[in-house]
């Protein structure tokens, strides 16, 4: 049975194409929740941790209702997607990106967002974004956004099989988040609350404990698919590199000296949205030879007084990045810091030996949740076996057999919606 293809504005309505504005806001527990970009994990689930509210004025226009979908615009997470759930109401949903609402009659908003976890939404992604500059799809591009469309009974066998083994992901990913939130409750017994400075650690700038800093290499398109590892800002990710992919650039030798990454190496994005501009993770040993691009600042410390793992958690910290970010400039949605603003950073400085301490007691951690990375790996294999097998028909193959007669009718019934709505309903 062929499956008719579909764009997503034959079976949505296009809402805002920009969020309400988040800046500044907080948390009390008693308005609406923004639904930012930086809420949304890998997995387009809503993280609870840093959650702030929203103004009474931005209610009305970015209310999400059940089964809305969002679409990230801009950055290094274009292609991002989040499906709201009433459980998560009330929702207003922020910045970068683009609200769809779907029409029930035609699908189920959890078939729509599975296709956007698959191997064939990523490439469709991957070949609309921008070549020069920012990254970047607005809601018309995302509104061709072209993919199979069975019958809504298929569409919601599929999901039932589908929601089953993401459920398998989610107790992984609440396990590593676990063994993540034990970190930063370490920090806190260690060296108190940054913000408040308890123990009463010395105050110093960031910039009195480099012993280099510097703004990465810019290389021209022609250069890269080739030469040495260069780290981008994908590569920075919830204060960890993220090394399931790397690209390489052809230098020559007094680039490679120049730019050179080396273990114990600070890299600190200084462009990118206002939320995630100042991210930043240690250079480890494991990576190799390795350079950095211009969106980057490679910090280089002091280690007779500075111990690059305390550093990258205080920045990595709220109030760490908060301090980080005082003096952001915004340029065309974009957010950037510089130099000046990584050298004025203040931070309280425990004795080297408590920082040494500290770094040893993250390697520890690091090294059990390496331990459990495997499991991980087969359960996003399966996975993304059954996302192939979900959309070429090979999922529900003896299910739809079996059902052939209701499914035809409700096919007919399908195609003359359709038919009734060929340019969209945007």
């Amino acid at each position: 049975m062929n499956w008719p293809r579909v764009q997503l504005k034959q079976i949505t309505a296009l809402g805002p194409q920009y969020g309400a504005n988040a800046s500044g806001a907080t948390w009390t527990g008693s308005r609406p929740r923004y639904i930012r970009i930086t809420d949304i994990d890998q997995y387009g689930r809503l993280l609870e941790q840093g959650a702030v509210e929203a103004d009474t004025e931005d209610v009305a226009d970015y209310t999400l209702e059940e089964g809305d979908l969002l679409f990230a615009r801009s950055g290094n997470t274009v292609g991002k997607t989040y499906r709201h759930s009433r459980k998560n109401d009330p929702s207003v949903f922020a910045g970068y990106l683009i609200r769809f609402r779907l029409d029930s009659r035609l699908a189920d908003s959890r078939f729509v967002f599975f296709y956007t976890q698959s191997p064939s939404y990523k490439t469709w992604v991957s070949s609309k974004k921008r070549v020069a500059g920012q990254p970047n799809l607005n809601g018309s591009e995302y509104s061709t956004l072209t993919f199979p469309l069975p019958a809504l009974r298929e569409q919601q066998r599929i999901v039932e099989i589908l929601v089953q083994a993401d459920a398998l992901r989610q107790k992984r990913a609440e396990a590593d988040a676990l063994g993540d939130s034990i970190l930063p409750a370490l920090f806190h017994k260690l060296f108190g609350d940054p913000a408040t400075n308890p123990k009463g650690w010395p105050r110093v700038r960031l910039g009195t404990i480099l012993a280099d800093t510097r703004n990465g290499l810019y290389k021209h398109a022609d250069f890269y698919g080739r030469g040495t590892q260069i780290l981008k800002m994908f590569n920075i990710l919830n204060g960890r590199l993220n090394l399931s992919r790397i690209d390489r650039v052809e230098l020559d030798a007094q680039e490679l000296a120049a730019y050179r990454l080396e273990a114990g190496d600070i890299l600190v994005n200084r462009v990118n949205t206002p939320e995630l501009v100042g991210k930043c993770a240690v250079i480890s040993a494991e990576l190799g030879e390795a350079v950095f691009e211009s969106k980057n600042i490679r910090l280089r410390l002091n280690t007779n007084v500075a111990e690059p793992t305390y550093v990258a958690h205080f920045l990595s910290s709220s109030f760490g990045h908060a301090t980080l970010c005082q003096g952001l400039k915004h340029a065309i949605g974009m957010a950037t810091i510089n130099n000046s603003d990584v050298r004025n950073c203040l931070l309280p400085l425990p004795p080297i030996k408590n920082q040494l301490e500290w770094a040893a007691h993250v390697a520890s951690v690091r090294e059990v949740a390496s331990n459990t990375d495997s499991s991980g790996s087969n359960l996003e294999q399966l996975f993304r076996a059954l996302l192939h097998r979900a959309f070429t028909g090979e999922l529900t193959a003896q299910w739809r057999e079996a059902h052939m007669k209701e499914l035809l009718v409700e096919m007919e019934q399908q195609a003359r919606l359709l038919r009734s709505n060929p340019n969209g309903r945007n």
